[in-house]
């Protein structure tokens, strides 16, 4: 996730803090500040807020850690001001595996809040009185019943049926039991937006910019994994080699071009991203229409194609799975057209087009079938 930065790592996922997270600490130590009138009441106050997104770490380590079970690849979790986010390398197929993933992060929030209460109460704390992070004044028994508590809030709140939140996952990990993968997230969906909707308003009633922010990641996080699931679909058992512009229909370059004359096979021609391969044959770079366009301004500075090429890209199999390699691949990449290699030769190209022409081919085979 932009704007985020990397601050450790562990069990092999690395974990992440965004930017305005700060900004979310910054707000409580000056509120805490503000209401208690003291350096102390700030330091608590943010104390507090780090303590609390440690349990929301700890949440998402629920769900990572059995996501890892069922051989979901976790590369981070990020810590953000509304709460936490672990990125799955993929949906699990299994229905009852995304269940329990789903319920793996609540019931870490449930395992927690006994540990707080009993030391709170060893502490003499009065279980049934929260403490107000901004007054400053509060022992750490105080501090220890209010984290207890916020975990079971955390816990309850994330099981509400909104899709993408926990409940909404499970909601559709159920679903899926029957309707399938594109149907019961279809359902999940509109849930999820009707509940954000409902969020949001009631966001403005108790005028609530945090729980405002929640609505609007539910409902476009919602509409978001809703196309992800259909695309999923979309490409389910094509490979690469299925949909991508063979080497025979992708016009290559080499090193040596000079710049006219890529810029006139742009100008004139249907390809926007050039393969370069030497002499012999061998793929030593990429020429992407975005480097074109930017050297177009300055020509004087680039003689040749050496001079624009990338000669760091990534590539892929014709063999790999056009959804979770080849679409996965070149979304991460940035770039609008990868290189196809199989044996160290380049065989062809697959660009984002090609990948929006994968519904037609399903739809083919199901007419040939």
């Amino acid at each position: 996730m932009g704007g985020s930065f990397k601050i450790g790592r562990i069990f092999g996922i690395d974990v992440k803090i965004h930017w305005t997270f700060f900004l979310l600490l910054a707000f409580f130590s000056y509120l805490g500040f503000s209401n208690g009138g003291s350096v102390r009441a700030a330091v608590v106050a943010s104390v507090i807020i780090v303590a609390l997104f440690v349990c929301v770490l700890l949440h998402e380590f629920g769900h990572s850690l059995v996501a890892q079970r069922f051989g979901i690849e976790v590369p981070d979790i990020t810590l953000l001001p509304i709460g936490g986010l672990a990125r799955l390398k993929s949906l699990p197929e299994n229905p009852w595996d995304e269940v329990k993933i789903a319920v793996a992060g609540p019931v870490v929030n449930v395992a927690l809040a006994p540990f707080f209460f009993a030391g709170a109460f060893a502490l003499g704390a009065d279980l049934l009185r929260p403490v107000n992070v901004l007054e400053g004044s509060a022992s750490v028994g105080q501090i220890l019943a209010y984290l207890g508590i916020m975990n079971l809030a955390l816990a309850i709140f994330n099981l509400i049926p909104a899709f993408p939140m926990d409940g909404g996952r499970i909601l559709r990990g159920l679903l899926a039991t029957r309707l399938g993968a594109v149907r019961s997230t279809d359902i999940a969906s509109t849930v999820g937006q009707v509940f954000a909707v409902g969020f949001f308003i009631l966001a403005f009633i108790l005028n609530t910019f945090t729980l405002a922010l929640v609505a609007v990641f539910i409902f476009f996080g919602a509409s978001g994994e809703s196309g992800f699931v259909r695309q999923k679909e979309m490409m389910r058992g094509l490979t690469v080699a299925d949909v991508m512009g063979t080497k025979r229909r992708t016009e290559t370059v080499t090193p040596y071009h000079n710049f006219g004359q890529v810029f006139d096979a742009v100008l004139h021609g249907y390809q926007e991203d050039f393969p370069v391969v030497d002499e012999e044959g061998r793929l030593v770079g990429i020429l992407t229409r975005g480097e074109i366009m930017a050297a177009a301004h300055s020509p004087d500075k680039y003689s040749s194609v050496r001079d624009l090429m990338r000669t760091e890209f990534p590539t892929v199999s014709p063999d790999a799975d056009l959804f979770s390699d080849g679409n996965r691949i070149l979304q991460e990449s940035g770039l609008r057209a990868l290189p196809v290699v199989k044996d160290g030769d380049l065989v062809g190209m697959l660009t984002t087009d090609d990948i929006g022409q994968a519904a037609l081919l399903r739809d083919r085979r199901k007419l040939g079938q």
